[in-house]
């Protein structure tokens, strides 16, 4: 029954037989057949028969890279070169729509983007089998419609992120918004931490191959707007421990990604004073001033000001974590 199974129906997942099995039967069947479980028949209980069930039609996990180069792994071996880069395309759609907290993407969108001078209909022909390779690069045994990933709704195509999938977004996300649910708390150590992990999950920009390409750019930009609060953040706690170069650091990565901060600014004047640094600190409000009038035509705001004069004149500054 095996042989005729492997050479008639070689996708058949479950099969469950009951019957007696040596130890060498049990061999031969694990080396000459794609056999993923073998269930004793002591052991033969529905318990046993629903985990092979399940361990035989789990979809695959997946990782996925969007902060920095576009990557995805599957089952811990990376998709290298897409047969098809549309559907790649159509892939990375599908995730930005998931990105802004949205769901599907109409065809017709999908249509748009992908060949903006295409009609309805040859559209359609065109899109159909691109969801389709991209569903088979996913899974590349699945059945012609099947996805555990690529759906089809109501409303169009939509990315399903289920338990299977890890993406480092959704990580970099999570790791901010614990970050400042401990900073609300005051428990500096554990957010530095966990903001830390946040930090080391942004390896670059969202998408950053397709920087010109209109639909990823709204986002990107969100995105790294998210990465300059989160090392605010990191600056923030490390600063309320006393560690001023760890918060130093955060601030200049940040001003290194958005130099336009003036709030960044202010804090690692703030930072370098604390630290003993007076000539630093003031230097970062020459830098700052010169900037804002280069691009602005006017200074730096009162605050920033009043912060730069009291250094010059070596007034006390308020330091985070020396109160």
């Amino acid at each position: 029954m095996l042989d005729y199974l492997v050479e008639r129906h070689p996708k058949t997942k479950i099969l469950i037989l009951s019957g007696k099995a040596g130890p060498s039967d049990v061999a031969d069947l694990l080396t000459q057949y794609p056999v993923i479980g073998f269930v004793e028949k002591q052991s033969f209980t529905p318990a046993a028969i629903i985990n092979a069930v399940e361990q035989a039609s789990r979809s695959p996990s997946l990782k996925i890279q969007t902060l920095g180069q576009f990557q995805i792994w599957r089952d811990g071996q990376a998709i290298g070169i897409w047969e098809r880069p549309q559907a790649e395309t159509v892939t990375k759609l599908l995730l930005v729509r998931r990105a802004r907290g949205a769901r599907a993407v109409a065809a017709d969108e999908l249509i748009t983007r992908l060949g903006p001078d295409a009609d309805e209909e040859s559209g359609r022909k065109k899109l159909l089998p691109l969801i389709s390779n991209a569903r088979r690069t996913l899974e590349p045994d699945i059945e012609p419609r099947d996805s555990n990933f690529i759906l089809r709704g109501a409303n169009g195509y939509y990315f399903d992120v289920s338990k299977t999938v890890s993406w480092d977004l959704l990580n970099f996300r999570e790791h901010l918004r614990l970050g400042v649910q401990l900073i609300s708390e005051e428990r500096w150590a554990e957010a530095a931490a966990e903001l830390e992990k946040g930090r080391a999950a942004y390896k670059g920009d969202f998408l950053a191959e397709d920087r010109y390409a209109d639909w990823a750019i709204g986002i990107r930009r969100e995105v790294a707007a998210d990465y300059c609060k989160l090392l605010t953040h990191l600056a923030d706690a490390y600063a309320a421990l006393g560690q001023f170069g760890p918060a130093i650091d955060a601030c200049e990565t940040a001003l290194d990604k958005d130099p336009l901060q003036e709030g960044v600014y202010r804090r690692l004047m703030r930072f370098h004073a604390c630290n003993g640094e007076k000539g630093r600190a003031l230097k970062v409000y020459r830098d700052c001033l010169k900037l804002f009038e280069e691009l602005f035509g006017e200074s730096p705001t009162p605050a920033t000001r009043q912060l730069y004069q009291a250094i010059s004149a070596d007034q006390p500054v308020d330091c985070p974590g020396q109160n």
